[in-house]
């Protein structure tokens, strides 16, 4: 197990079990969540606010236990636009995100007063009209295009569709500024799951320095700035480690230096979403068969694809190895042999595990997914075969 992630211990997971009802079950851990924020925020840029996406996890038990411990919430949907609110945090700590916005989308966030991101001129005009037929006035953030830098120091850069080009920017500014709304801000989201601090680090100030331009060049009076997370949740075995230790000590050597001219900073947010829930979260699922066809050996579960598809061979497999999955209750000393982990599902698609190393198991045994926290059942084709959806637990 890597020691940033926290799972239930034997007796925890059997009585969440119990008290689940049935398997399938995620449970996530409320003590796992707050050591994840401080791991994150010691990672971060020093001084920076720290937002977490809700399309990580937007389970309302972990998005409460988060209102407490983050600055922020950035949200995607209306749905989970209700769930951060209902979480009890501030509108104004609120940002409301996606490429593409209804009509019904911008009349909503701006009716609740939250923060929304602006993509597009026709988008800003779409917020322009909205906020004047509602009378209400807005917080415009407006979304920068930015290349995802590669994965490794030197590589190449990719495009992506998200955010004003910068031929659009000027348009942009003046509808905003001709409007109810106030250009509160800029966002720079510049990808995700990244584990090298080099290029985390050179992104950051690449992110810092390209809304420094921008507002320089339209004179912007801005209370918030995002700039982006892109830490890494490696959850399969072969996911390169992320190096936590580096970007902590870049941040205390970046607070050393810039503490003499803080007051020049802008209003800097980092948002993250699968660094804080990722390791926070377990999937438990109950031994349904077992058998041998040819040399490999099958261990049938209840908890399928349509329960945790980023185990799926589309995802996990695809060269980042296999996830992270043990037996509950295994003698320390048991022997082990290599088994193929597969769902109830009609399709052979239904691979949660191959050739990982487990005892010997019977129908009935308890085995743990761990570090599956982020991207879990909201990220899952839970109609697929009208199955039950899979349950959630917040211990």
């Amino acid at each position: 197990m890597r020691k940033d992630i926290v799972t239930p211990t034997d007796r925890e997971t059997r009585l969440l079990a119990r008290r689940a009802g049935r398997t399938p079950v995620y449970v996530y851990s409320r003590e796992a969540l707050r050591a994840a924020v401080e791991r994150v925020r010691a990672a971060s840029v020093p001084g920076a606010g720290l937002y977490y996406s809700l399309k990580a996890n937007p389970h309302p038990g972990v998005v409460q236990t988060l209102a407490t411990l983050v600055d922020g919430f950035d949200v995607c949907s209306l749905a989970e636009l209700e769930t951060a609110l209902n979480a009890g945090l501030a509108p104004r700590k609120v940002l409301f995100t996606g490429p593409a916005k209804s009509g019904e989308e911008a009349a909503a966030a701006l009716a609740a007063d939250v923060m929304v991101t602006v993509e597009s001129p026709r988008q800003a005009g779409l917020f322009a009209e909205a906020a004047a037929e509602l009378g209400v006035t807005g917080r415009g953030v407006i979304r920068l295009n930015t290349p995802y830098p590669g994965r490794t120091s030197g590589a190449d850069p990719s495009q992506n569709q998200f955010g004003v080009a910068q031929e659009d920017l000027a348009e942009v500014v003046d509808i905003l500024r001709a409007s109810p709304l106030s250009v509160a801000g800029l966002q720079l989201f510049w990808g995700s799951q990244y584990a090298d601090a080099d290029v985390i680090l050179a992104a950051r100030k690449t992110m810092e320095e390209q809304a420094r331009a921008c507002v320089d060049r339209f004179g912007l009076q801005v209370e918030f700035v995002s700039i982006g997370g892109g830490i890494a949740m490696p959850w399969c075995d072969a996911d390169p480690e992320v190096d936590w230790a580096g970007l902590a000590a870049a941040g205390l050597d970046a607070a050393a230096v810039d503490g003499a001219d803080a007051e020049d900073r802008l209003p800097l947010v980092c948002e993250y979403g699968r660094s804080i829930v990722g390791s926070a979260g377990s999937l438990l699922t109950t031994v349904l068969d077992t058998k041998t066809i040819g040399d490999r050996r099958y261990v049938l579960v209840d908890a399928g694809i349509n329960h945790v598809f980023i185990a799926s061979r589309l995802i996990a497999g695809a060269g980042r190895g296999e996830p992270r999955v043990r037996m509950v209750g295994a003698r320390p000393d048991a022997a082990t042999s290599p088994a193929w982990v597969t769902g109830p599902l009609c399709s052979q698609l239904d691979v949660l595990a191959k050739d990982v190393l487990l005892p010997e198991v019977e129908v009935g045994d308890l085995l743990l997914f761990e570090g599956v926290g982020a991207y879990g059942p909201t990220f899952s084709p839970s109609g697929f075969l009208s199955r039950d959806k899979v349950r959630e637990i917040v211990f």
